[in-house]
C-alpha cells in the first residue's frame, strides 16, 4: 500500500508518483487526488468518463470488428480491478475530506485497513499486517496520540459511503497496531529531482559555458510512503549490500556485491557509513526504529567514521588522524566490544593513509595493519599515527568560525544573493579548514562543493571543476569509488566538463554510466533520463576532437 505525502500532492501523481503534467486527470469522485493520466486514475480504482461505445460520437461508420476493439480497450476490466487493484481512496471520498487533515501515516493505515476488509470480504474483523511493531517501547504521549488517531480514523471509515463498519472497540486496537507497523516498516518512495529541469525535459539541450551557468545536480526527494509485504522485511545495515529504488509504485531490489548463500540481504534505513558518524547513526536508529544497530560498520573501527569529523595532525606532513572527545569514545567503544567478542582489534594503527591506499574504508585487514605498525597513545587530541598532541580547543574555535562563513555562502546560494566578499571569505575559510581538519573530513568536501556551485553561478567553470573534483576525491574515501553518491556528484562534474568542452567528459560519463548501471541495472535510463543528453553532448566532443 502507498500514499502520497501532503507536500507533494500538487506536483506528483497520486498513483505512480511521477511528476504531474500540465493537464492533470482528477478523481472521478472527489477533488483531492490528481493523476498524470487516465491510466493511473483507473489503476487507483477510478472510472472512465466514457465506458460504452455508444457514448462515443463517431463521425464515420466503422466495421464491426473495429467497434468491438474500441469497446474492449475503452471499457473497464472489472476482474482485473477486483483482483489486482481496488479503489484505494474511495473510502476517503467524502465531503469532509478527512485525508487532508490527518497525517499521511494515518491515511496509509486507513488504506491498509480497507484493503484487508475488501480482499477478505469480511467487515467484522480487521487483521493487522504480518510485520513487527514496537508499541510497548513507545512513550506514553506517543501511545495516547496513536489511540486518538485510531479512534478518529475508525470514525472516518464508519462514515464512508462504501463501508458499513460496526462499532467494535477491538478495531481501535488493531488500527493502533497497524499504525505502529507502518511507522516501523514503511519505506519512503523516492524520486530523483534535478537542479536543471531542462536536462530532463529538453532532449536537444545544449551545454554552454556562458555566464550564469550552473552545474546539473540531482537529489533524492521523498514523494510518498509505502509498506510492502516482502520489501518491508529486509534488515538494516549502515553498509548495505542491496540497493532499493522505485519505478512508479514498484519496488526494485538489486544486490551491490556478491552475497554468499545464507547471508542476509540488508538495506539502509537511514544515513549510511560516510554520511553520518557512528554515534549519530545509532542515535537516529534508536529514536526512529527502537533498535541498536550491530552491523559490522557500527561494531568495527572503519576509516570512514574516523575521517568524517577528524582534525589534522599538528605536523603538516603527517597524515595521521586526531579525534575529538565524542569520536574517540565512539571508536574506543567499538574496540571494547570487539575484544569482548574475542576479536583482537585496536584503534591506533588505522590511520596510515599512505599505506592503506585505496582499500575500502569499511573493510580493513586489521591483522596485517597491526603487524606493520606499533601501538601508540590513543586519546583525545592525540594523533593516532605519530602521537603528537593537538590543541583542540583553539582548533574548534577556528573551525567553527570557518564553517560559519561556509554556511553564509550556502545560504546565499539558496537565496541567490551572492557577493564577491562572501566568496572570498568562503575561499579563505576553506584554506583554514584544510589546515585544521583532516584531508578527508566531510566538512571540507561540503565546502568544496558549495564553492564549486558559486563559481558555476558566476561563470568561472574551470575553478568550479577543480573544486568539484576535490569534493569527489574526499567522498570517495568516505564511501567507495563506485557508491551511488559518487554517481550523483559525477553528474555535477560532467555537466561542468561538457559546458567547458573538456574531452575528459567522456571518461566521466563512462564512469557515471557504470555506477548507475551497477545500482539501477537496465532501469538506469528510466531513473535518470537526462543521461541521453549527456551522452549526445559527449559524442559531439569526441567528434570535434577526432576532426
Amino acid at each position: 500500500m502507498q500514499v502520497i505525502l501532503k507536500n507533494c500532492r500538487q506536483r506528483y501523481c497520486h498513483y505512480c508518483f511521477n511528476e504531474l503534467p500540465v493537464d492533470v486527470v482528477p478523481c472521478s469522485f472527489c477533488a483531492i487526488p490528481q493523476y498524470c493520466s487516465e491510466h493511473c486514475q483507473l489503476k487507483a480504482g477510478g472510472h472512465r468518463s466514457r465506458n460504452n461505445i455508444e457514448e462515443v460520437d463517431l463521425h464515420v461508420k466503422v466495421p464491426t470488428e473495429i467497434e468491438n476493439h474500441i469497446r474492449e480497450v475503452t471499457s473497464e476490466i472489472e476482474e482485473e480491478k477486483i483482483l489486482e487493484h481496488f479503489a484505494e481512496h474511495r473510502h476517503e471520498c467524502v465531503d469532509a475530506n478527512w485525508p487532508a487533515g490527518l497525517p499521511h501515516e494515518v491515511v496509509l493505515a486507513g488504506r491498509v485497513v480497507v484493503k484487508s476488509l475488501v480482499q477478505r470480504r469480511d467487515l467484522m474483523e480487521i487483521k493487522a499486517l504480518d510485520l513487527s511493531y514496537n508499541y510497548t517501547e513507545l512513550a506514553v504521549e506517543v501511545k495516547l496520540e496513536l489511540c486518538i488517531y485510531a479512534i478518529v480514523l475508525l470514525v472516518c471509515l464508519q462514515h464512508s459511503p462504501c463501508l458499513d463498519l460496526p462499532e467494535n472497540p477491538y478495531f481501535v486496537c488493531q488500527i493502533i497496531i497497524i499504525m505502529c507497523q507502518i511507522r516501523l516498516n514503511s519505506m519512503a518512495i523516492i524520486r530523483m529531482k534535478s537542479s536543471d529541469p531542462n536536462a530532463l525535459q529538453d532532449p536537444h539541450r545544449k551545454f554552454s559555458s556562458s555566464e550564469g551557468s550552473s552545474a546539473s545536480s540531482i537529489e533524492q526527494v521523498s514523494v510518498g510512503q509505502a509498506i510492502y509485504a516482502a520489501g518491508s522485511l529486509f534488515n538494516h545495515s549502515c553498509h548495505p549490500n542491496i540497493h532499493a529504488y522505485f519505478i512508479a509504485r514498484t519496488l526494485f531490489i538489486r544486490t551491490m556485491e556478491l552475497v554468499q548463500a545464507g547471508c542476509s540481504l540488508e538495506l539502509s534505513y537511514g544515513p549510511q557509513v560516510g554520511q553520518w558518524n557512528c554515534q549519530d547513526r545509532l542515535k537516529f536508529l534508536e529514536e526512529k526504529y527502537y533498535f541498536r544497530c550491530q552491523c559490522r560498520s557500527c561494531s568495527v573501527v572503519n576509516l570512514s567514521d574516523l575521517f568524517l569529523n577528524a582534525f589534522h595532525c599538528v605536523h603538516p606532513h603527517c597524515s595521521g588522524i586526531v579525534l575529538d572527545t565524542f569520536d574517540i569514545k565512539s571508536e574506543t567503544e567499538k574496540v571494547k566490544q570487539s575484544r569482548h567478542a574475542g576479536d583482537i582489534y585496536s584503534l591506533e594503527p588505522y590511520v596510515q593513509v599512505e599505506k592503506i591506499g585505496d582499500l575500502y574504508p569499511g573493510e580493513m585487514d586489521h591483522n596485517a595493519l597491526e603487524k606493520s605498525y606499533r601501538s601508540v597513545h590513543a586519546s583525545v587530541g592525540y594523533c593516532l599515527k605519530c602521537g603528537s598532541r593537538c590543541d583542540l580547543q583553539s582548533s574548534r574555535l577556528m573551525v567553527s568560525e570557518a564553517l560559519g562563513n561556509i554556511k553564509r555562502l550556502q545560504d546565499g546560494i539558496v537565496r541567490k544573493e551572492l557577493s564577491s566578499s562572501l566568496l572570498s571569505n568562503a575561499i579563505e575559510s576553506l584554506d583554514q579548514l584544510r589546515k585544521m581538519l583532516h584531508a578527508y573530513n566531510r566538512s571540507i568536501a561540503e565546502a568544496e562543493d558549495s564553492i564549486a556551485q558559486v563559481f558555476c553561478f558566476i561563470g568561472e567553470l574551470q575553478c568550479a571543476m577543480e573544486h568539484c573534483k576535490s569534493s569527489i576525491q574526499i567522498l570517495e574515501k568516505l564511501y567507495s569509488q563506485d557508491h551511488v553518491v559518487i554517481g550523483y556528484e559525477l553528474v555535477k562534474l560532467l555537466s561542468i566538463q561538457l559546458s567547458l568542452g573538456d574531452v575528459a567528459a567522456r571518461e566521466t560519463l563512462n564512469r557515471l554510466g557504470k555506477i548507475f548501471e551497477h545500482h539501477y541495472g537496465s532501469h538506469a535510463a528510466v531513473v535518470f533520463p537526462y543521461l541521453k543528453s549527456f551522452k549526445r553532448e559527449a559524442r559531439k566532443l569526441c567528434e570535434v576532437e577526432d576532426s
